[in-house]
């Protein structure tokens, strides 16, 4: 068996063909010598690899949401996989993903296929959702199942909530673990596709409760009543503390779209009650409220804090810009105040073309964002919930005017009862489909002399923000100089004080087609990385421009279009080449948003996360790759390539038996590189290196301790492939399992 094996691995690897072994003979064999096979390897003991015994935190064993940590830093403290070893990282076991049911196959929504959420690792256990729903509990020394719970949904779970069809799509915020509730029962919760929340025992995968968030337009008041919602709802975040489960709604692209909400639930009780309703947008023609055009103006009025951000203009290219950059509306005058925020969003002063065009409906709206989790508060800011918002729908109108508060912002509420605290606007009057979904994490920096808690903050638009966590205000912002990522005439923020550009219908304000970069699939769509002991954070910025249309509204396609389409350049534009699509790592100093240092990747764009521990930051790419860089410097650790499709940022942690992994979903079906495939979760360990590890592992409420000793022999890669870009660990017999079958079934390395 060991011969027939070494001789189908070598013969794979020397011709680099990948594609011997069917997958059924594949998992024979590895059920068969597999655990045999990872001691097995020829190669010589590198002892200088050997770890001592080293106790694990519940911080290092646990990766406790997807992000990591509740303050969505993306970061493990843990030191076993580090970048002196990372090179050693090798596969430990691989779960192929099941396609969706034959049920859902009807449904669409960004491919349906696959995990699009990072794994969370609890005590020994990975919890994962797929994009149609389906739950698993895997043990994390094997990959095997403990239990797999598929959510009921069907094609017409959204029917008649004025939601549009059932969508199948997930992000980073829809998962998440508690322990204090349920008479401290572990419990996954999972903002499901067909509008529900679901509370599931984390041992048991039983139900322990389940509730519908959104019941239909009507619930919502002061709404149109012919409006259209997303058709996948957002975020859920629960303040276990107090059993309050803050939850939205996404909205569509038209101007026919719902009032922006946000709602607490009280989840001590079963069914859950609603305990209130924050909006963030003024009641909408046609609905049950009268349209108020102070609205805007009386909510800046009550909140503690209000600012926009009105950048630094055309005259400086990018890099850093101070609390100037924002605009402080309980500074305004009331006069100024009523000047810029007066209607607001056009609900009462449209032209007759307007009202023609909408009926007398609403002329626009913007609703909840989604992308990385929404972020409880703790110490100074406890009982504050920190949210985000989308792009403004329509995109592009002459009917929305004014700078379209709260669009592509960023909002700090209190979750008992839902009173506003404080916004901060990233675009006033947003015509770009920059929104301000995904990336937001806390920490604590020294502001003149105090320590500070801050949100750190990522918008499409292409900015970091670094905001006082307790009232908004703008420490610091920065942008990717123009010399790394260029950055078109009309594509800079503009200024809410200016009449003019608030009545831009389209961001080039002569409505000729422009090239538009950032894009509309931004600088900043995915999830970014930071390092306490670095005080670093790691972002992956694209340049991937696009040719903008305006697209003019009329009775017809009002209600139904953005008012842009997006073309992707062929050729030269203008009389020069068009910017190549590449993506480019910064480490920024969280002190002062000076870069560090950068990672340029040539052919690629980029979606997904970035994820940090043991000096390393791991860069998934959709062309199958895991590049690992030294967190200090930025010099390439290893580029790994796993084989498929990676959009989802890896996951780090523990096995019961102290066994540190890092688990990558490979995910297809929604960027350019992927195929309609179900994926794969992958678990990548250090291969055979001498450790004897005692782990503490707590995780909210609960403390498992258990001792025990892992002790084989340090195998380095000695295949004779890339040292930089290898196939798996090569050097590792037991690698033939991805090598062979899962490389046969995927493909080859794309070429750049």
């Amino acid at each position: 068996m060991f011969a027939i094996v070494e001789n189908i691995l070598t013969e794979a690897l020397s011709r680099r063909a990948l594609k011997s072994i069917s997958i059924t003979v594949l998992f024979l064999l590895s059920s068969v010598a597999g655990s045999v096979l990872i001691g097995s390897a020829r190669a010589a003991p590198n002892p200088a690899a050997s770890l001592a015994a080293t106790p694990l935190s519940g911080a290092e064993a646990n990766w406790a949401t997807p992000t990591g940590n509740s303050f969505n830093q993306d970061y493990n403290p843990q030191n076993i996989i580090n970048s002196s070893n990372a090179q050693f990282l090798g596969l430990s076991w691989l779960f192929p993903l099941p396609t969706r049911p034959t049920a859902l196959l009807s449904v669409g929504g960004f491919g349906g296929q696959g995990v699009d959420t990072a794994p969370l690792i609890i005590n020994g256990t990975i919890y994962f959702v797929t994009q149609f729903d389906q739950v698993f509990a895997l043990n994390a020394a094997n990959g095997n199942v403990l239990w797999t719970d598929q959510i009921p949904i069907l094609p017409n779970s959204t029917a008649g909530k004025g939601t549009g069809n059932l969508s199948l799509h997930f992000h980073d915020g829809d998962l998440q673990y508690t322990t204090k509730l349920f008479s401290n029962t572990p419990t996954i919760w999972i903002a499901a596709s067909d509008l529900r929340d679901y509370a599931i025992n984390a041992v048991t995968g039983k139900y322990e409760m389940n509730f519908s968030i959104f019941d239909g337009v009507k619930t919502i008041d002061g709404n149109n009543p012919g409006a259209l919602y997303g058709s996948f709802q957002t975020n859920l975040l629960v303040d276990e503390s107090k059993g309050i489960l803050v939850s939205s709604e996404q909205s569509g692209s038209s101007p026919d779209t719902g009032r922006c909400f946000y709602r607490g639930w009280n989840v001590n009780v079963n069914p859950p009650t609603l305990m209130w309703t924050a909006f963030c947008t003024p009641p909408q023609p046609g609905g049950n409220l009268p349209v108020d055009p102070t609205w805007t103006i009386k909510q800046v009025n009550s909140m503690q804090h209000a600012w926009i951000f009105k950048g630094y203009g055309r005259d400086v290219p990018g890099g850093y810009g101070g609390p100037e950059g924002a605009i402080d509306l309980k500074a305004l005058s009331p006069g100024q105040l009523n000047s810029s925020l007066y209607d607001d969003w056009g609900y009462t002063t449209q032209t007759p073309e307007c009202k023609a065009w909408t009926g007398g409906g609403s002329s626009g709206s913007t609703a909840a964002g989604w992308g990385a989790p929404w972020i409880l508060g703790t110490g100074a800011t406890a009982g504050m919930a920190f949210v985000n918002t989308n792009n403004r729908d329509p995109y592009n109108s002459p009917c929305t005017l004014g700078p379209d508060l709260w669009s592509a912002a960023v909002l700090a509420l209190n979750d008992t009862n839902g009173n506003w605290i404080w916004g901060f606007q990233t675009v006033a009057h947003e015509v770009w489909d920059w929104d301000c979904s995904w990336w937001q994490a806390m920490g604590t920096e020294t502001i003149g002399g105090v320590s500070t808690q801050v949100i750190w903050k990522t918008c499409k638009a292409g900015y970091l923000y670094e905001l006082n966590a307790q009232t908004g205000a703008l420490i610091w912002s920065w942008t990717p100089p123009t010399n790394y990522l260029a950055r078109c005439h009309f594509c800079y923020p503009l200024d809410p004080l200016n009449k003019t550009e608030m009545n831009w219908a389209f961001f080039n304000p002569s409505l000729k087609p422009t090239l538009m970069y950032p894009g509309p699939g931004a600088e900043f769509e995915d999830e970014s990385a930071y390092s306490p002991p670095l005080n670093y954070i790691f972002l992956a910025a694209q340049n991937n421009p696009s040719l903008a249309y305006y697209v003019g509204p009329n009775a017809s396609n009002y209600k139904t279009n953005s008012g842009m389409a997006f073309v992707s350049p062929n050729g030269a534009v203008g009389g020069r080449p068009n910017p190549l699509v590449n993506l480019t790592v910064f480490a920024v100093d969280a002190t002062n948003a000076k870069i560090i240092w950068t990672y340029f990747t040539a052919n690629q764009g980029y979606r997904g996360g970035l994820t940090t521990s043991g000096n390393l930051v791991f860069l998934t790419l959709s062309s199958g790759d895991v590049v690992m860089l030294n967190a200090k410097t930025g010099a390439l650790v290893k580029d790994l390539f796993i084989g498929g499709p990676l959009n989802v940022l890896p996951s780090i942690g523990a096995t019961a038996s102290g066994q540190m992994e890092v688990i990558f979903p490979i995910t297809a079906g929604i960027v350019s590189w992927g195929t309609a495939v179900p994926g794969d979760i992958v678990a990548l360990q250090l291969q055979n290196i001498q450790a004897s590890t005692v782990v503490t592992s707590t995780a909210s409420a609960q403390t498992v301790t258990q001792t025990t000793t892992v002790a084989t022999t340090i195998t380095a890669g000695t295949s004779g492939l890339d040292p930089n870009v290898t196939y798996g660990i090569a050097g590792v017999a037991a690698i033939f399992i991805i090598a062979t079958g899962y490389f046969a079934m995927r493909g080859r390395k794309p070429r750049p």
